[in-house]
């Protein structure tokens, strides 16, 4: 069986890197990025430097045809901190994932994954450490309490609108609420108020589990919601005893199994730091 074809934008990234490994070996890749190292200064092979917010029409033209997915991983962060440096340079990357939709969907790039964020709806997680609510699902109504996160919904409500088919075809669109994908370091929280290094385990995902999330994004069939929409929004957690974000749809659309749960992974750094 041939390899399914896939673009990776944001190739020298943080999230690229965990995917690379798997991607190389189950995939026909095409790699892009605005530069050719990752953040530690290592060249990562096979990426082609290109800007999607700054290319031609013909360059990304010649970039998205013949892909099956595009895996969307590509971001620039705001230049500034401020609250206007933040919303201007969050509205580029809304305009970079618009741009990603329509290239795809005037290419005949079947699927859209697309790296986004807890952040989407960052703000239940007060209620929740509050005692108020137990758990936060997809379906739950965006609630981003900073500009990043504001971004991500954009780029979910965004991708909704090219899934439905109103723009012609129906293009397949995930989006991924990846959480805390990033071995957790206890020593940071000794001085914290617990309910950080809570907020922490409940929220890791293992390097293996989000790969499978990915992949499985990317290799299953058929998406399409009760509605014939094939469109969703999936949160990027393992198996955590203590996960507060659902991953019931995750598990029943495409089949995803977490293998670890930070209960166990870190499980002396919790007797530890717990105990004190």
């Amino acid at each position: 069986m041939a390899k399914q074809r896939v673009l990776l934008t944001g190739a020298t990234g943080y999230i690229a890197g965990q995917l690379l490994p798997d991607f190389r070996e189950r995939y026909d890749l095409r790699l892009i990025d605005t530069r050719r190292e990752n953040g530690t200064g290592q060249p990562i092979d096979g990426v082609k430097v290109l800007d999607l917010l700054t290319a031609s029409s013909a360059d990304l033209s010649a970039i998205f045809t013949g892909m099956d997915v595009v895996v969307h991983s590509a971001y620039q962060p705001p230049a500034g901190s401020d609250p206007q440096s933040q919303y201007d340079g969050e509205r580029r990357n809304i305009d970079m994932m618009q741009r990603v939709y329509q290239m795809a969907l005037d290419h005949g790039v079947r699927r859209v994954v697309a790296a986004s964020t807890n952040q989407a709806a960052k703000w239940y997680e007060q209620p929740y450490f509050a005692g108020l609510r137990d758990r936060v699902g997809p379906e739950d109504y965006p609630r981003p309490d900073n500009f990043y996160g504001w971004a991500k919904a954009a780029y979910e409500s965004l991708g909704f609108l090219y899934a439905c088919g109103s723009l012609g075809r129906k293009l397949e669109v995930i989006q991924l609420r990846v959480v805390v994908p990033r071995e957790i370091d206890a020593s940071q929280f000794a001085d914290l108020p617990r309910y950080r290094y809570v907020r922490e385990l409940a929220g890791y995902i293992s390097g293996r589990d989000l790969q499978q999330l990915f992949c499985k994004s990317i290799e299953t069939s058929r998406i399409d919601d009760e509605y014939g929409v094939p469109f969703h929004i999936f949160y990027g957690v393992s198996n955590n005893a203590r996960k507060f974000w659902s991953i019931t749809n995750a598990r029943r659309v495409i089949d995803y199994q977490p293998q670890d749960d930070s209960e166990m992974r870190f499980a002396a750094d919790i007797a530890r730091l717990m105990s004190h």
